[in-house]
């Protein structure tokens, strides 16, 4: 009884301590800003500052720390937003306000101490006497015009639910005009942050809505305008960067005279645009004539201003629309040569100027960077720093034109994983010039199309009478295109014609420029000459590839003559294939196939028993047998993958919008590393994967089941890039960065749609993908067994039969509400089908919700053909049997995790535990001590009961949580042969596992369990 009794004292005297704060001076201040009057509430007591945490925090509380400090009342407290890597030191818990004290110590205050505190329980106090209000208007063009922001204390809000009378305020405050537009009120919106009357002269004088903290996301977002908005835009060009300048001025579009626009103006207008510096400022209304107001004030910039608002205005001429100014920037210069439309080609790049790699670059980009120079077409690409390497590093973008895109951003475009350039390796262009100068218009390639001609500077038609194949062949000879293969009339082009430059264009054949032949240059269309001349040059031989998931994948296709045909699958091999893909900059040839792999193509076909060696420059130069045979028709249409065929997915996650963040190149997936991931390119790689305009990255422990990691690096770039393809990185390495360095990333959307780019379907949620249509079986007896098809990018298509076995069938059986699979068939059993074959190497492990959710190759990029078509046969039970949920979980409930205990209840919860316990042991000890003095000559089987009673004590614990699920009983029974004074031996994994959460047993069990796959999926035996 003694030892109870000290045991019973102890735990009073520890519950009386934990009650009792430590002494001390205390102290209040407000922190982290200028003002002394706003900020982060610290406190000091015992000699230490530290934060208040409160997880209800209050005008209440805010207006007591604003009274102590002398700094008015409170005006609000927004949600505090730590800096980078800064830490919380809690020191007061819990303290609730009336709002009437004279300081915060008469407040009922909570525990003392430095448990953790959440960032977001951390308070903040901003007082009338206080500087915290920093408005702005943001993502608008200009600072009056944007979506409105409170920066707050270390943090920013963005204001959601505000009405005209805020605006006003907002604008007359930031010294912009009137406000012309408000945010629309949302109905999802129920308060609003701050109300205004509209009178007042800053936002300091309106009332805060406390509850209304936090930040609203861009659904309830809306831009507000002031009149003393303004932004320019380019209308009417062929391409963003170059058109009639247009200036908007609050909610008012309007032209500018063309004796206005000067040259420093010009280059801060396409600097606002980010288009680079001005080319050219063509007046006349070159562009066509604008509509509305013509401005009659001008601009007078020094030319280094960032956005045309900054800008000194004046009085400017008084003009017509005839006389809109017109203007052409590029982000494209080149440089070091004779004259403007010669020398190395040069791109900005964040304000600088920095040489293009020469490694891909060929006549067909030099074809488009001379036509959006306004320099003519292109005649030359010397190398070997025919005009100076320069002083900036070489920039790796890689351009794919085919020479009729209007702007070379139009192009296709492969940075990612690029080599470093090579020293010198600068590409360069030399361009016809504007004097007589020729191009060819609506064709397929830079060598075909409708003639053109350019005199004094205008482009004009070159009408089709008396146009035959001698013509042709000056144009084909002038232009560097090769031999004349055919001359046509073209169409004339619609509504937008351009005058007509020449006509009755008589040659011999022999010219070396048009303009040399015998022509008339009248403006008059003869009678009878409603067409333009067309041309066909052997150059425009081109080779593509069609109907894949990427430019590197698909059905090989070759321009001939000007029309699309195919190539026959009859000797096709790997090295046929590597001269495509070379063609292309694709890399290497990865697979050669045949049967059609990507769908039966159209038109002729041009080609069949190639004999390629591997080495040739393009497909034409290899020996071939002509035309293909009568008997080859398109379902025996050639197909190769190149090693620069890409592709991204997320895997791991628990939607299909998060999740370890994979690439496949060079024909495996490998990890993206995580090191300079920033914004841009988390926001471009969801909206890639169709799954929003956000994404973050995330700590998972370290294991992500993949042995690549193929890319590092990655920094897109605002504006210019629209896919991961286009952005800047370390050069392509399958160990490009240390385990646990691997991206995982939660994108804020959810995918709708299926893309191309991603090698996978992304779905809303798992039964979603399944829709009508989406996914059916063909050539079987009933809609329960058949072929398995797929929809996907517009078209039906078949699965390989590749590693096809009953898990697989029994997911297709389920998608299909036709009961568990009876059978999986391959070597189309069921016949074969027609179409790409959408999916090969399947890895379901049966449990899966559709197809979709299982790994498999990315769409479309498999080794088979239609006699390979994998099929189901199913019971054609169509109950609604469910499976068992797996062990431990509720069957269609989220997992709740135990409500946390308060912060400022530990201390004292502890302490009642610990006194708690000690009594209850002293009560036990005693009464054994009690019991042993009376028994102390018992037998030897007495002396165990309390060994025993101690294990009959030990039950089931009431968790105090309801359990939805059904209840499972647990052997817990040591085996005979169990050693439990060591450990256990080492049984079958698959049969004594415990299952994880989606009801299967765990890949890993120890260093020794095989490696996770690439789906982060067991490996099937």
């Amino acid at each position: 009884m003694k030892a109870a009794l000290w045991a019973l004292g102890l735990g009073t005297l520890l519950l009386t301590l934990s009650a009792v704060p430590v002494g001390g001076p205390r102290d209040l201040r407000l922190a982290y800003r200028h003002s002394p009057c706003d900020g982060v509430v610290l406190v000091l007591h015992d000699g230490q500052w530290g934060h208040v945490c409160n997880q209800e925090w209050t005008l209440a509380e805010a207006s007591v720390v604003c009274r102590q400090l002398g700094c008015g009342h409170a005006v609000g407290a927004p949600k505090y937003v730590p800096l980078p890597g800064e830490m919380v030191r809690p020191w007061l818990h819990n303290v609730s306000c009336r709002g009437d004290e004279p300081s915060l110590w008469e407040c009922s205050l909570g525990a003392w101490t430095q448990t953790e505190c959440p960032h977001e329980w951390v308070v903040v106090a901003l007082c009338a006497n206080g500087t915290f209000r920093e408005i702005r208007l943001v993502k608008g063009r200009s600072p009056c015009s944007g979506l409105p922001e409170i920066r707050n204390v270390n943090g920013v809000d963005r204001l959601c639910g505000l009405h005209e009378e805020e605006a006003t305020v907002f604008c007359r405050e930031l010294g912009c005009g009137p406000a012309l537009q408000a945010p629309r009120q949302d109905v999802g919106v129920v308060g609003k942050y701050m109300t205004c009357r509209g009178t007042e002269p800053t936002i300091r004088n309106c009332r805060l809505n406390n509850r209304l903290r936090r930040g609203c996301d861009f659904q309830h977002d809306a831009e507000v305008v002031c009149s003393g908005h303004m932004e320019a835009r380019l209308e009417g060009g062929e391409h963003p960067c170059a058109g009639r300048l247009e200036v908007r001025r609050g909610l008012t579009w309007g032209t500018v005279c063309d004796a206005d626009l000067d040259r420093a103006t010009a280059h801060v207008v396409c600097r606002e645009l980010q288009c680079g510096s001005a080319v050219s400022t063509p007046g006349g209304a070159h562009f066509g004539q604008g509509s509305g107001l013509v401005w009659t004030e001008a601009f007078h910039c020094a030319g280094n201003e960032s956005l045309l608002f900054h800008c000194p205005r004046g009085p400017g001429r008084q003009c017509g629309h005839h006389q809109d100014a017109g203007l052409r920037c590029s982000e494209f210069q080149l440089v070091n040569g004779s004259s403007s439309c010669e020398g190395r080609v040069e791109l900005q790049v964040q304000g600088a100027w920095a040489p293009l790699c020469a490694a891909h670059w060929d006549l067909a980009d030099a074809t488009v960077l001379c036509h959006q120079l306004n320099c003519g077409s292109a005649v030359a690409t010397p190398r070997g720093g025919h005009f100076g390497v320069g002083d900036a590093p070489i920039w790796p973008d890689v351009f794919h034109c085919v020479g009729t895109e209007p702007y070379l951003w139009n192009c296709p475009v492969t940075t990612l994983g690029a080599r470093a350039c090579a020293p010198g390796n600068a590409a360069t262009a030399v361009c016809s010039g504007l004097p007589h100068a020729l191009r060819l218009r609506d064709g397929q390639s830079r060598c075909d199309g409708r003639v053109e001609v350019s005199l004094d500077g205008v482009w004009g038609r070159v009408l089709d009478d008396a146009w035959d194949l001698r013509g042709s062949r000056v144009v084909c000879r002038q232009l560097g295109c090769g031999q004349a293969d055919r001359a046509y009339d073209a169409p004339a082009p619609g509504s937008r014609a351009l005058p007509v430059g020449l006509s009755r264009a008589r040659c011999l054949g022999t010219e070396t420029r048009l303009t040399q032949c015998n022509v008339s240059a009248s403006p008059l269309v003869p009678a009878g000459a409603s067409r333009d001349a067309g041309v066909v040059c052997s150059g425009s031989r081109r080779v593509r590839l069609a109907a894949g998931p990427h430019r590197c994948a698909g059905r090989v296709e070759v321009l001939h003559g000007g029309d699309w045909g195919t190539v026959c699958d009859d000797g096709w091999d790997l090295r046929d294939a590597q001269v495509v893909c070379r063609q292309l900059g694709c890399g290497r040839a990865l697979r050669a196939l045949g049967a059609a792999p990507f769908g039966a193509g159209a038109g002729r076909i041009w080609m069949a028993e190639l004999g390629c060696r591997g080495h040739e420059s393009a497909l034409w130069r290899c020996p071939s047998g002509g035309q293909g045979p009568r008997d080859c028709g398109h379902k025996e249409d050639a197909g190769v993958v190149c090693s620069g065929s890409v592709a991204l997915r997320l895997r791991g996650g628990t939607h299909q919008c998060a999740g370890w963040l994979d690439v496949f190149y060079n024909g495996t997936w490998g990890a993206v590393c995580s090191n300079a991931l920033k914004d841009i390119s988390l926001s471009i790689i969801c909206k890639q994967l169709g799954c929003g305009e956000q994404g973050w990255l995330e700590n998972r422990p370290v294991h992500t089941g993949l042995g690549t990691s193929w890319v590092d690096n990655i920094e897109c770039r605002k504006l210019r890039n629209s896919t991961l393809w286009q952005c800047p990185s370390a050069p392509w390495h399958p160990r490009s960065c240390a385990h646990g360095e691997e991206a995982w990333v939660t994108c804020a959307g959810l995918s709708e749609k299926m893309t191309q780019d991603s090698g996978e379907t992304n779905c809303s949620s798992a039964h979603s993908c399944p829709g009508e249509g989406m996914l059916r079986v063909r050539g079987g007896k009933d809609s329960c067994s058949g072929r398995v098809e797929l929809w996907h990018a517009g078209s039906w298509g078949t699965v390989c039969d590749d590693s096809w076995d009953l898990a697989d069938a029994e997911v297709v059986c389920r998608q299909l509400g036709c009961g568990p699979a009876v059978g999986a068939l391959a070597g189309a059993a069921f016949g074969p089908g027609s179409g790409p074959v959408w999916l090969d190497e399947v890895g379901c492990r049966g449990s899966e919700a559709s197809l979709w959710n299982c790994p498999a190759e990315p769409w479309g990029l498999g080794d088979c053909g239609h006699k390979e078509d994998a099929g189901v046969r199913c019971s054609r039970d169509r109950g609604t049997t469910a499976r068992p949920p797996a062990l431990g979980w509720a069957s269609g409930a989220p997992l709740t995790p135990p409500t946390a205990l308060k912060a400022g209840n530990l201390p004292m919860t502890f302490c009642l535990v610990l006194g708690t316990l000690l009594v209850i042991v002293s009560l036990v000890l005693g009464m054994q001590w009690f019991r042993g003095r009376r028994v102390c000559q018992g037998s030897r089987m007495l002396g165990s009961l309390p060994s025993e009673g101690v294990y009959e004590d030990i039950g089931v614990v009431p968790t105090g949580e309801k359990d939805e699920g059904p209840r499972v009983s647990l052997n817990l029974a040591l085996e005979e042969e169990y050693d439990d004074a060591g450990e256990p031996e080492q049984g079958p994994e698959e049969e004594d596992a415990p299952l994880n959460p989606a009801g299967g047993v765990p890949c890993s069990l120890g260093p020794q369990a095989p490696a996770e796959t690439e789906d982060a999926a067991c490996p099937r035996t």
